[in-house]
């Protein structure tokens, strides 16, 4: 097996895991970057964009993704976000997740209202958890 079907597995059994142990927020179509020195796509970045799977776990929320028939992809972050935004507008809602080194992951999320609202309490709960 290729690295890209064991990270899709093992992204799966995350999800599944995640499913009986955490608190599931919701899913939404949206892509995520990584921004260091320069940016590097690590999910789909054009239509069709993957459903991207949220869940809340002591303190941290964990997003996960898993796209593809031919070439299979998945990711997930797992960690307290340290910025969030939501634009009404356009219904885009901006987590930003600490990367190791100086860099950081920032998940946009295609949501409504009731979405940002839920996803900023869990954003407010991360930060009342001590770890």
């Amino acid at each position: 097996m290729g690295d890209s079907v064991n990270v899709v597995y093992e992204t799966l059994g995350r999800y599944i895991d995640d499913l009986c142990g955490s608190i599931y927020l919701g899913t939404a179509r949206g892509k995520a970057v990584f921004y260091g020195e320069r940016a590097h796509p690590l999910t789909p970045t054009e239509d069709p964009l993957p459903f991207m799977n949220i869940f809340y776990s002591h303190g941290l929320i964990e997003i996960t993704a898993v796209w593809g028939r031919m070439e299979k992809g998945a990711f997930m972050v797992r960690t307290a976000p340290s910025d969030m935004s939501y634009d009404r507008l356009s219904g885009t809602i901006e987590l930003v997740f600490p990367a190791e080194g100086d860099g950081s992951i920032v998940v946009t999320l295609h949501g409504n209202a009731e979405l940002a609202r839920t996803l900023r309490d869990a954003v407010r709960a991360c930060e009342g958890v001590s770890r």
